[in-house]
C-alpha cells in the first residue's frame, strides 16, 4: 500500500450502518473538530430500476493530526446505530505498480499451492500402486509355496482338524486409505497466499463477549495502531431481530492487532501468548498478510465485508485491516 500523499487528519469508519448519513456521522463525533464526512457509496442497475446503495465504510476528516488521533483513540470501538465501528488511520489506495506487484505475487503463490498439491496427488498415486504391487507379488509368493506344500498340508488338515492360517499364505497387506491422501491434499490447498506479516498478530481462543475495549486496554503498553474483532456472522433478518431485542452479538473468536513495527509485533507474542482474557488463555501467533487478486478494489470488496459481519477465520489479515493502513492473507480465518 502506497505511503505517499497520506493525509494525517482523515480517519476511516468501518462497520458504519449502511443507512448512516454524514450528518448523523458529524453528530456522533460530536464537539471534535469535524471537517468533512465521506460515505462512499455505489450505483447499482438491475432491469430497469437504479438505485444507490451504500457500502458499509467512511471516511471523516479532522481540522488537525491530534483531533484525528485522539477520535480514533476515543470512537474505536463504540457503538453507532447498533453497530461497533472501528476508527484507523485511512491511507490512499495502491498505485497501478503496486496492484500489478500484488497480483503477480498472488498468481505465484497459488501457483505454486497447485504445484504442491499436483506433486502429493502423484506421490500418492505411486505409493498406492506400489503398495498393490507389493500385495500383488505377495499373493503370487504365497499361492506358489501353497503349490509346494499341498500335500503336507492336506495331511495337517486330516491329522488336527485346522486349516492353515491366512498368515501363513501369504496374506495381502491393506491397501493405503484413499482418504487420507485427499485429505493432505486438501489441506495443502489451504495454505493462505502471502506472507508473514511484520506488524501485525492473530489471536485466537478469544471469548465471545471480548470487546475491542479490553484488547486495546490489554495491549495499551505497546501502543497498537489498531484492534480488530470480527464479529459473529449472521442472516440480515436475524441480525435485525438481535438489534430489535437489544441482545448482544457476539464476536467469532478471534481478533487481529496491529502494532508500530515488528520488534513490538515480536514481543507482543512473547508478553500475551497464553495470557488469560475474560477467563480463557489466548493464543497470539504472527498473522498473514493478504495479497490483493487483480481487479479487486481497496474500498468496495472491504465494506461489503465488514458491513455484512464476514471476516476471515483464518490467520489472514481481514482486508478491512489493509484498507485502513497499508499493510494487509494458516489459516480468513482463517476470513467470508
Amino acid at each position: 500500500m502506497s505511503e505517499t500523499n497520506v493525509i494525517e487528519e482523515r480517519i476511516y469508519l468501518g462497520n458504519v450502518d449502511f443507512t448512516a448519513t454524514e450528518d448523523e456521522l458529524k453528530d456522533f463525533f460530536g464537539s471534535s473538530n469535524v471537517t468533512a464526512v465521506e460515505i462512499p457509496s455505489k450505483t447499482i442497475t438491475r432491469g430497469k430500476k437504479t438505485f444507490v446503495k451504500r457500502l458499509g465504510f467512511a471516511f471523516v476528516l479532522f481540522s488537525s493530526k491530534e483531533e484525528a488521533d485522539r477520535a480514533i483513540e476515543e470512537y474505536n470501538g463504540k457503538e453507532f446505530k447498533s453497530r461497533h465501528i472501528h476508527a484507523k488511520k485511512a491511507v490512499p489506495p495502491v498505485t497501478g505498480e503496486e496492484k500489478k506487484k500484488k497480483t503477480e505475487a498472488y498468481f505465484a503463490k497459488q501457483k505454486e499451492l497447485r504445484a504442491k498439491a499436483d506433486k502429493k496427488k502423484k506421490d500418492d498415486t505411486k505409493a498406492k500402486a506400489k503398495a498393490e504391487t507389493t500385495a500383488d507379488e505377495g499373493k503370487v509368493s504365497a499361492e506358489d509355496q501353497d503349490g509346494g506344500k499341498s500335500t503336507a498340508e492336506g495331511k495337517l488338515t486330516g491329522a488336527n482338524g485346522t486349516k492353515p492360517s491366512k498368515a501363513a499364505n501369504g496374506a495381502a497387506s491393506p491397501k493405503p486409505s484413499k482418504e487420507s491422501s485427499a485429505k493432505k491434499t486438501q489441506d495443502a490447498s489451504k495454505t493462505p497466499a502471502g506472507s508473514k506479516s511484520k506488524d501485525t498478530v492473530f489471536i485466537t481462543n478469544l471469548d465471545y463477549k471480548t470487546n475491542i475495549k479490553a484488547l486495546n486496554s490489554l495491549f495499551k503498553e505497546l501502543k497498537p495502531k489498531w484492534v480488530h474483532i470480527p464479529p459473529r456472522r449472521m442472516p440480515y433478518h436475524v441480525l435485525k431481530r438481535y438489534q430489535a431485542q437489544q441482545r448482544p452479538i457476539f464476536n467469532k473468536g478471534i481478533a487481529f492487532a496491529k502494532f508500530p513495527s515488528e520488534e513490538v509485533q515480536l514481543k507482543a507474542i512473547e508478553q500475551f501468548n497464553g495470557h488469560e482474557v475474560d477467563g480463557r488463555k489466548i493464543i497470539v501467533e504472527v498473522a498473514v498478510d493478504r495479497v490483493v487478486p487483480e481487479g479487486v478494489t481497496e474500498h468496495t470488496p472491504d465494506a461489503a465485508e465488514e458491513a455484512e459481519g464476514e471476516a476471515s477465520e483464518s490467520k489472514t489479515v481481514p482486508e478491512a485491516a489493509e484498507d485502513a493502513d497499508s499493510t494487509a492473507a494458516k489459516v480468513e480465518g482463517q476470513d467470508s
